[in-house]
């Protein structure tokens, strides 16, 4: 169909799913129909699909660079056998968001960042993708938990170079609510299961209600954790069952090339288990030309999972995940699903495993490969007519008379974002003489029913004496704070170094649409602006 014909149809939405392991773009029209996944010839492949939409089609997030800086990307990679070449970038976004210093060779002497070939890769797709639909109106991207503060505007960035005119975000957990098509009342605990190539994950959220940015049900995380056994190790396990019971366990050239080529072709196993109990495969020694077979069943699976431990691990995770959600003062975290989501979790037998640790409660595993992507699809970022904040956040200072910490609020629940101005302004001073690093340590303020725990903290009072504390009375609510921007902390540098209670910064804060909290911040004693709408947190 050319490019005319595609600029006929009704306008379309995307919704991206930037996994760690691979890419998939949603594709919904405005009125939410017609949903399907969208196929990049020589870039994606084809993985079995349930429910309505049909097959996934999902990139492989690769991008490969030849000694003249010339890219391949996704299943281009795959086929030449370049996944695991020096010069291939790959489990990108894992890096990408660790902020991994590694650089990978990229053409004659030029070495480039994760960021920079996420970038490459992105923009490539999305590029591609509105060349083939340019009716698309906009797009919504599904964006995981605690990423860095930079991540959301590099996505915006992202967007504007492919040509994209609106773009918005949605959170992980949000996007496999309604990925599923659930509507969860308020109160209602789900714990997400997410396995992909080099992690495994665990979630427990619990639903606030609808609201204007998540009609799903605005899902909340409580507490996560995750296990770094991700589908790759599951590929190897299966890869040695295979060599063993061809009586090829001993070492050598010849054993590395036969795993190497099954580990390569694991999926087709994957896929034809999807119809059937049993798979097989013609796995090819390229030196030798000698053909033997790799079987695999659905049992086959479940005792290599359990041969390797993976029920210690699923349980731990599971565990320090409600772990997690408890010290945040959720109090029930028994889920009334679980949902499934991620490579790993199309993997039979997988299934049945999770069914039996949660016996009684419903697994959902419809939609593992593209619930985030048909989240974000269905995603109606203008369904409303307002933008709120859902939490209160206050920047928690030191008061010497009283000798507990205190807070000024900055952003109140129910705020309006984008802001029309300033949110708030604030001077703030040094704690002692010669400070040269001030910080806006910035607390959030849950106004969930659930988050109501008191706040308690040691104090020390003038005789020199310590006791316990309540919040106090400016805090203005009983619900517990916490550091909002512990990971990614704003710092102030002090030239010359500042005096103890001397006014040093002054800081004004906005909001911008993507819910981004941003500082402007001058120092008084030189007179220069050292900070201009910089990012300080993303708000909930």
């Amino acid at each position: 169909m050319d490019r005319y014909a595609h600029s006929l149809q009704p306008a379309v939405r995307f919704g991206v799913d930037f996994g760690t392991g691979t890419l998939v773009i949603g594709i919904t029209g405005q009125d939410g129909k017609g949903y399907r996944t969208l196929e990049f010839p020589g870039w994606s492949r084809e993985m079995p699909g349930t429910g309505a939409g049909g097959p996934v089609h999902a990139v492989p997030v690769l991008v490969h660079y030849d000694e003249e800086g010339n890219r391949t990307i996704g299943n281009e990679v795959v086929r030449v056998g370049d996944s695991d070449h020096p010069r291939t970038a790959r489990w990108i976004r894992k890096y990408l968001l660790e902020e991994s210093p590694v650089r990978i060779p990229a053409g004659p002497d030029r070495r480039i960042t994760f960021r920079d070939a996420a970038t490459d890769f992105l923009t490539a797709v999305l590029t591609r993708a509105i060349r083939e639909y340019p009716g698309c109106s906009s797009v919504v991207f599904a964006i995981p938990k605690d990423v860095p503060e930079w991540y959301t505007g590099w996505l915006g960035s992202i967007a504007d170079a492919a040509g994209i005119r609106s773009w918005h975000t949605l959170a992980e957990p949000a996007a496999v609510v309604a990925g599923y098509g659930l509507s969860p009342e308020a109160g209602q605990g789900y714990l997400i299961i997410r396995w992909d190539e080099t992690d495994f994950s665990a979630s427990f959220i619990l639903s606030e209600g609808a609201s204007d940015q998540c009609p799903a049900g605005g899902p909340r995380v409580t507490g996560t954790a995750c296990d770094d056994t991700g589908c790759k190790a599951i590929d190897g396990w299966i890869a040695q069952d295979v060599l063993a019971r061809n009586h090829m366990m001993h070492r050598g050239p010849k054993t590395q090339r036969i795993h190497d080529k099954i580990t390569g072709r694991i999926g087709e196993l994957y896929s034809q288990l999807a119809a059937a109990d049993e798979a097989i495969i013609g796995i090819e020694d390229p030196l030798s030309g000698t053909t033997f077979p790799a079987r695999l069943s659905r049992d086959d699976v479940g005792r290599i999972l359990t041969e390797h431990g993976f029920l210690s691990v699923f349980d731990r995770t599971i565990g320090r995940a409600r772990a997690a959600a408890i010290s945040r003062g959720c109090k029930e975290v028994l889920p009334v699903a679980v949902i499934m989501t991620g490579q790993g979790c199309a993997i039979p037998a997988v299934e049945d495993l999770i069914k039996k640790q949660f016996e009684g409660v419903p697994v959902l595993s419809d939609h593992p490969l593209d619930a985030v992507a048909r989240g974000a699809a269905l995603f109606l970022p203008h369904a409303s007519r307002t933008d709120r904040i859902k939490n209160d956040y206050a920047l928690r200072y030191w008061d010497s008379k009283s000798r507990e910490h205190r807070f000024r609020f900055l952003v109140r629940s129910g705020a309006l974002y984008p802001s029309a101005g300033q949110v708030a302004r604030i001077t703030i001073s040094a704690a002692y003489d010669g400070q040269t690093r001030l910080g806006i340590p910035l607390f959030e303020i849950s106004n969930s029913a659930d988050a109501q725990a008191p706040a308690l903290e040691l104090v020390s009072d003038p005789a020199g004496g310590i006791r316990l504390a309540i919040p106090p009375g400016d805090a203005g609510t009983g619900s517990r704070p916490l550091l909002a921007n512990e990971r990614t902390p704003t710092l102030l540098a002090a030239d010359p170094p500042a005096l103890k209670g001397e006014p040093r910064f002054e800081l004004t804060f906005t909001l911008d649409r993507e819910k981004q909290l941003r500082v402007t911040a001058r120092d008084l004693v030189t007179g220069m602006l050292v900070k201009k709408d910089a990012p300080v947190h993303r708000l909930t």
